[in-house]
């Protein structure tokens, strides 16, 4: 799980490609060349494909056959063929493509497909959901970018330099969960799964995402929960030994140890791990656990059990684990890390850069640029400064809002800047409990009534408008079509909230609010009069505030803005609900649970040390009984029925009220090809197939 308080940077929304070319750079060559005269959504037929390949590549149309329409298994069978590259795909013994549907593709194409879509070809890109759907028919539009790429292959070598604002406090997310070692470790490390723009979770190293479905979830007859993980075969550590699932088990057994690890509390459920061959092995978990196939709990999932092999630190282990003293361990594994990513950590000098190097033998296919530079610059407007004069060639969470905005006004002719999907969603949080004692209901907030008519007097498209330049996203719940629960966002349970300032006033009416003779409303004496806490030093946030205060002034609230320092509001205000409303942003992992944040265990209190996430203390019996049983469903459709409940119940109630969700930006250079970076999967989850095209 991973949990993230937002007070500043998110901006607005575009779609980028995943793995291949963008659209608008090859359509218009394969146009212009009249090689596919009209591109479209339309299937591509047998005929068409032909005459396409015979002016694309002259002489070898004649290989082409077939009638009707062509799947995408059968174009890349007869691109490989085209390409000469039949060979390289005989040579295949598995497919490896990471698609959630790769074994479904016919097996006499599992070659031609891994080779299409490995970091050197790029033939292929991954449709919504990170699938290929290889029987299905292939667009015009998917044929005319893998023409494209066909004959203009991505190019190797170069150097790509970055800024990042701090330090990394070492190079392996099992001991520091530092920002910069999450971003590197993306790069350098690998694991299970990943996830894509669109907040799929896809297989990595592993072949297959282990379901009910596909047999490798199982219940057994004592209630216990088995899950077998197999891997893909060809994959290496950095030294160049293969990885082997002796090396999970491995890391299980280190992170049980009572080593200091950043997060264990999946490991520790897990009663038994069992090695079936050198690529296979099997978890047992007592009882069911929601994301449980995801296997670990080190950062949001992704790394699975990959980061410390175990012919490396295996005798180091031993030895700090027999004397108990870790730092000499430790200090090893993070500040010489040896993982299985796409880049190796080549150089890194305190406090200036970070220098990455290509792995050769990575199992996608080496990494096309050869080194990746982090210059490490703590002052942003020097960073932004370094941009424009061209320094920096790529940036994630580099530039923010104004800054993004200004480099795609003065750049635009050397900068793509994109803005991708984000989970995090700012919100207004309304204590349910008085915060001179939380043991009563708030004289405000208490009724749901009035926190249902304080959503209506807000217009949210408005301040998406004037806080994120008209770009933000008006959310229901606190999750986006980015979580894996976003099939519950449909239900017609959920109820949605439009800006209706007369529909306000009739709630607060029927709650027993009248406006006094100063034009403010009023009940049983006390005056609706409260103030909405905020953190300084933020634009928007304060800007949000402002134009908040001036939405209830039209329905008879009066509202105070209070700004204080970030850590004062997440350290001294929210545990303890000392507020009446407070403004703040919220984000997390795209499978992270209800049962992380809405449940009345999670109130903050002495019994969980001031530390539980629902801040505004909802407590509803109904709630909480259909979240544990979320937390302990396997089944993806029967999950998602329950969360239907919960959204319907979250969003009738409101123990917050969500508002908007602004995307994230990023850039690179134009000649930075195949560039993409999407919400909660790191920098680099692909970062092997961008090529430098000058």
């Amino acid at each position: 799980m991973k949990k993230l308080l937002i007070f500043s940077f998110l901006l607005l929304f575009a779609i980028m490609t995943f793995a291949q070319i963008s659209s608008e750079e090859a359509i218009p060559v394969i146009e212009g060349k009249g090689i596919i005269t009209a591109v479209d959504d339309s299937p591509l037929t047998f005929g068409e494909f032909k005459t396409a390949v015979e002016k694309a590549f002259p002489g070898k149309g004649q290989l082409i056959t077939g009638t009707g329409e062509v799947t995408r298994a059968d174009f890349a069978v007869a691109l490989v063929k085209v390409l000469g590259l039949e060979a390289e795909a005989n040579a295949v013994e598995e497919i490896c493509t990471t698609a959630i549907d790769e074994w479904e593709a016919p097996k006499e194409a599992w070659g031609a497909l891994t080779v299409a879509y490995r970091s050197n070809r790029q033939l292929l890109d991954f449709r919504y959901g990170h699938v290929i759907e290889p029987t299905s028919p292939i667009t015009k539009k998917e044929a005319a970018v893998s023409i494209y790429m066909a004959m203009n292959p991505p190019v190797k070598g170069g150097i790509a330099t970055t800024a990042v604002a701090a330090d990394a406090p070492g190079f392996n997310t099992l001991f520091t969960s530092s920002g910069l070692t999450w971003t590197i470790c993306n790069i350098i490390g690998d694991g299970y799964t990943g996830t894509d723009n669109n907040g799929f979770y896809f297989p990595r190293m592993i072949k297959r995402m282990p379901s009910l479905e596909n047999g490798l979830m199982k219940m057994n007859e004592d209630g216990s929960l088995t899950i077998t993980y197999e891997l893909r075969k060809g994959m290496k550590w950095h030294d160049g030994t293969p990885v082997t699932a002796r090396d999970a088990k491995f890391q299980w057994e280190v992170m049980t140890s009572g080593a200091p690890v950043t997060a264990n509390y999946f490991e520790n459920s897990v009663s038994e791990v069992t090695i079936i061959d050198d690529l296979t092995f099997s978890i047992t978990l007592p009882e069911p656990l929601s994301n449980a196939e995801l296997g670990s709990s080190v950062y949001a999932y992704y790394f699975g059990w990959f980061q410390i092999p175990e012919h490396i630190y295996r005798k180091d282990f031993e030895q700090a684990k027999a004397s108990g003293l870790w730092d000499s361990f430790v200090e090893k594994a993070t500040k010489n890390p040896v993982m299985t990513g796409p880049y190796m950590l080549k150089e890194y000098v305190e406090g200036q850069y970070v220098i990455l190097e290509a792995f050769n033998d990575y199992y996608m296919g080496r990494p096309n640029i050869d080194q990746i530079v982090m210059k490490i610059i703590p002052d942003s407007d020097v960073t932004f400064a370094s941009t424009l004069n061209g320094e920096i060639d790529f940036g994630r969470y580099t530039l923010d809002l104004k800054q993004s905005i200004q480099l795609k006004n003065q750049l635009s002719n050397v900068f793509n800047v994109f803005f991708t999907p984000n989970i995090a969603y700012d919100n207004l949080n309304l204590n349910l409990r008085d915060p001179n004692d939380t043991s009563k209901p708030n004289k405000f907030f208490g009724d749901k009534r009035v926190r249902q008519a304080v959503l209506y007097a807000i217009d949210r498209q408005q301040i998406s408008n004037v806080v994120y330049s008209g770009l933000a996203e008006v959310v229901d719940t606190w999750i986006t079509d980015l979580h894996q629960m976003r099939d519950a966002l449909k239900s017609p349970l959920v109820k949605h909230y439009e800006y209706n300032p007369a529909k306000a006033k009739e709630l607060l009416a029927e709650a027993g609010w009248k406006l006094n003779n100063k034009g403010i409303l009023e009940k049983d004496g006390v005056v609706f009069e409260f103030s909405i806490v905020g953190p300084a030093g933020s634009t928007q946030y304060q800007m949000m505030a402002q134009m908040i205060q001036s939405m209830l002034k039209q329905v008879g609230i009066s509202v105070k803005v209070d700004l204080k320092p970030s850590l004062v509001v997440w350290t001294e205000i929210m545990p303890y609900g000392n507020f009446d409303a407070l403004l703040s942003g919220w984000g997390y992992g795209v499978s992270d649970d209800a049962s992380n944040y809405w449940t009345t265990d999670l109130i903050p209190s002495d019994a969980n040390y001031w530390g539980g996430t629902n801040y505004t203390g909802w407590s509803n019996a109904e709630n909480d009984e259909i979240i544990y049983a979320a937390a302990r469903e396997l089944d993806p459709a029967k999950k998602v029925a329950l969360y239907e409940k919960h959204f319907a119940l979250w969003t009738e109630e409101l123990p917050v009220l969500p508002l908007v969700v602004a995307p994230t930006p990023h850039f690179a250079k134009k000649y930075i090809k195949s560039f993409d970076s999407g919400y909660d999967n790191g920098l680099g989850w692909i970062i092997q197939n961008w090529y430098i095209q000058k």
